[in-house]
């Protein structure tokens, strides 16, 4: 396809259209319904597509197509959704010889970016100038979809925003709006199929022998956990702009966008099956649900028990499965970055998938960190008390109880990610009493709690068992800089912010092995003294 123009596309406000309510056949809804309007898209215009998935999309079109097929696929979105828009812009002209043609202050930023460097109009150039582009077009935009709601009418039951639509209520007795009707009809389960489309893949190729049911809602995923306690694992890929900036023409960009997204898939499949496989075989319900995989990115909702080892073993097979697929010659480490946030079940879900998303930018600083050696991070946030919130920075102050002291290491790396998975599984099985009053004697800074864990492990028989596993993770620690306290070092003293503090990634792990302990199949020591 030789005279071509670039047109790409995004979905406006994607996360607030499927986490709008809690309610778990609503967000199976939303993402299915979205979901089908790429397949469309894809079964539409085949050879023409680049990629599309993850609410985005990036077609290369002849010039006399363009504008029908924008009208096209803004009218899909609105007629499978009711509500959900997408924001897409085209080249205006093929690219004059010597430089890409674009418009906008965000093109503008680009050039001056470039300075003395070449604008030569090469593919890579051309995708920035679109992308940036479509940054502009979103900020200008101000028609939404518009549904009146009258002061007397009745309110739907999900939503709370919109007029009930006066139709038959669902099957629980809710009266719902039309946007929340439709995807109430496509996220509720009908007698033992499969809601969502990467459950539904997950299901045909990896577990057509297990026993187990889909949950109906979040209450029964969470289920068979002694604590219901809901993990939003978020993840997403690290500079991955860049990654496809290295395109050298269409063919190029839509194998690399093939291996990202093949790779991610079978990343989270393989990851998903090592850890929450044996549940499917013992549990009433499953453990988790996927909500979203788009390209470098997923989301799942899973038992707090299960989210930590599931983040690291995504993350370990992100980097080998899109590794082995990408083209020859990229020079390219794929990472990736995680952010898992813990709450009750009940907690408002726009609240968690937003706190989430903020911890993957936590993560994604601790990745750039060393532009020469790449590195997957993970970070998490667990909220044992509601607190509605959606901006993570005050939650964390909790973890500075004295100036000075950080009760936290987090982010952390991989291979420190790897670590802390083996001592949870030791961690776990102690005395929830004896994890308890460890923690607490922390929050007292670092003389005190060394004092007090000292104590304690000389009084238990089982003591020279806990001391390797916290040298274990004081040599992580190390690995880091800084000094810390001879004896028993889980405390250092650091650098940050152009002062020093002291920090011990110790209540991380004391917290996930909490969580982890919530798993039905993990059995805790009696005290012993």
């Amino acid at each position: 396809m030789s005279d071509y123009i670039l047109m790409a596309g995004d979905v406006d406000a994607i996360r607030d259209y499927v986490f709008e309510t809690s309610s778990l056949p609503q967000i199976r809804g939303g993402s299915e319904l979205l979901q089908e309007c790429e397949e469309e898209i894809r079964e539409k215009y085949g050879d023409h597509v680049l990629y599309c998935g993850g609410g985005s999309f990036l077609l290369q079109v002849t010039k006399d197509q363009a504008e029908r097929i924008r009208s096209d696929i803004e009218g899909l979105y609105l007629k499978k959704t009711l509500a959900a828009t997408i924001t897409i812009v085209y080249e205006q002209s093929l690219p004059p010889s010597g430089e890409p043609h674009a418009q906008g202050l965000w093109a503008q930023r680009i050039r001056n970016a470039a300075g003395n460097i070449p604008l030569d109009g090469n593919f890579s150039q051309r995708m920035l100038f679109v992308n940036a582009r479509i940054r502009e077009v979103k900020r200008q935009k101000t028609m939404i979809p518009f549904y009146e709601a009258l002061p007397f009418g009745k309110r739907c039951e999900r939503c709370g925003k919109r007029m009930a639509s006066g139709r038959e209520d669902i099957p629980d007795g809710k009266a719902l709006c039309l946007v929340c009707e439709k995807r109430d009809q496509r996220g509720r389960r009908k007698g033992r199929d499969i809601r969502g489309k990467f459950n539904r893949e997950f299901w045909d190729e990896h577990g057509k022998n297990w026993t187990s049911e889909q949950p109906e809602d979040l209450d029964h995923l969470v289920a068979s956990a002694r604590r219901g306690y809901l993990a939003f694992i978020y993840a997403d890929g690290n500079d991955i702009g860049g990654l496809l900036q290295k395109a050298r023409d269409p063919e190029h960009y839509r194998s690399i966008s093939r291996a990202l997204e093949e790779g991610t898939r079978q990343a989270l499949f393989d990851a998903l099956e090592a850890v929450c496989g044996p549940a499917l075989d013992r549990e009433s319900f499953w453990p988790f649900d996927i909500v979203n995989i788009g390209g470098d990115d997923v989301t799942v909702l899973a038992q707090a028990g299960y989210a930590w080892d599931l983040a690291v073993e995504f993350l370990e097979r992100f980097e080998q499965e899109v590794s082995s697929r990408l083209p020859g010659g990229l020079g390219w480490k794929p990472t990736a970055s995680c952010g898992i946030l813990i709450a009750d079940v009940k907690y408002p879900i726009r609240y968690m998938e937003r706190l989430a998303v903020s911890l993957v930018k936590k993560a994604k600083k601790r990745a750039k960190e060393n532009p020469g050696d790449p590195k997957s991070v993970v970070d998490f946030l667990w909220l044992p008390s509601p607190v509605a919130s959606d901006r993570i920075d005050p939650l964390l102050d909790s973890y500075r109880p004295i100036e000075g002291i950080e009760l936290s290491a987090r982010p952390y790396t991989l291979d420190e990610a790897r670590l802390l998975r083996e001592l949870i599984l030791q961690i776990a099985r102690w005395p929830r009493t004896t994890r308890h009053r460890w923690a607490e004697a922390l929050e007292k800074g670092p003389l005190q709690s060394l004092s007090f864990i000292q104590y304690d492990l000389a009084r238990e028989r089982s003591g020279v068992g806990k001391i390797e596993t916290l040298d274990r993770l004081a040599a992580m620690l190390a690995g880091r800089g800084g000094k810390s306290i001879p004896g028993l070092p889980i405390w250092h003293r650091i650098s940050k912010d152009q002062g020093h503090i002291w920090q011990t990634p110790l209540l991380d792990l004391l917290e996930l092995a909490e969580l982890h302990a919530m798993r039905p199949d993990v059995e805790e020591e009696e005290e012993r003294t």
